[in-house]
């Protein structure tokens, strides 16, 4: 079954001409219990699986807004979800995000119900920090030739351009022109069995993290088949493909934006398909 990750490819394929480098806008939210002020500890690791994924080096800015459920007096919620966003900027920065690129920081008090159902799931979702990252848009790398004649079994190749949506299996629309061009370079290339290996960073040897859009712990291994399915889907025989989650098992020692990646292997070479 295709999940919702190939989905979106699906959709942005036809849209997505080509790009150049423009505002992006990242954002989530942070959810916190009654009359608390901190993450406890199941958000606190969603919020490090998140930050992990930051790409640090595009951010143009950080903007910050903490609300609160419709219970409790005025000056006390305004008080609460102030203490609300900056609690996510002291975590911002605990992982090394410049506090200059914070720039805004509030506190907007409580939101109202908006319908007498679940009303308890509404408070609980108004009580939240939100997030939002707005960066730079990367440029596209110039077309290069992917797949050399050279190539022997075992080596790999970084896909430096397909990127994902932070936690999640879902792609960037960036990564679509990249794909359309691997997918013809594949065709090009029959001489070549590929594994895709998905990467992720910052963890334990050994573990996986959560995919946000699944709630599974196979992120590495969501990410990879979400580039296996497209390839399949584009013509590529799916015998000439594998696909494998790698976990944090292999950092490169380059820094985590380099761990965060996706890697084509060549598993065999058939040279009478050449």
């Amino acid at each position: 079954m295709l999940n919702k990750g190939f989905l979106l490819i699906l959709f942005f394929v036809f849209f997505i001409a080509e790009f150049s480098v423009a505002q992006k806008k990242l954002t989530n939210n942070f959810f916190f219990a009654t009359d608390v002020s901190e993450l406890d500890s199941r958000q606190k690791e969603a919020f490090l699986q998140f930050a992990n994924e930051i790409d640090t080096v595009g951010i143009i800015s950080i903007s910050i807004f903490g609300y609160c459920d419709d219970i409790g007096r005025k000056g006390y919620n305004d008080t609460l979800s102030n203490k609300r966003a900056l609690h996510i900027k002291s975590l911002l920065t605990a992982k090394g995000i410049e506090e200059g690129k914070i720039t805004v920081i509030i506190g907007k008090g409580k939101l109202d119900l908006t319908t007498a159902k679940n009303i308890e799931e509404q408070r609980a979702f108004n009580r939240r920090a939100e997030l939002v990252i707005n960066y730079t848009k990367k440029k596209l790398l110039n077309e290069k030739e992917l797949l050399s004649d050279t190539l022997k079994v075992g080596d790999k190749i970084i896909l430096d351009n397909i990127l994902f949506e932070n936690s999640r299996s879902l792609l960037l629309e960036e990564s679509i022109p990249v794909l359309e061009r691997l997918t013809k370079i594949i065709k090009e290339k029959p001489q070549y069995n590929i594994a895709i290996l998905g990467h992720i960073c910052c963890n334990p040897p050994g573990r996986d993290v959560k995919d946000f859009e699944t709630g599974e712990y196979n992120l590495s291994q969501a990410r990879a088949k979400v580039i296996y399915d497209y390839l399949v889907y584009k013509g590529i025989d799916s015998k000439r493909l594998t696909y494998k989650g790698m976990m944090a098992n292999y950092p490169l020692g380059k820094g985590e934006k380099n761990d965060r990646r996706v890697e084509l292997q060549i598993t065999s070479i058939n040279f009478a398909n050449k």
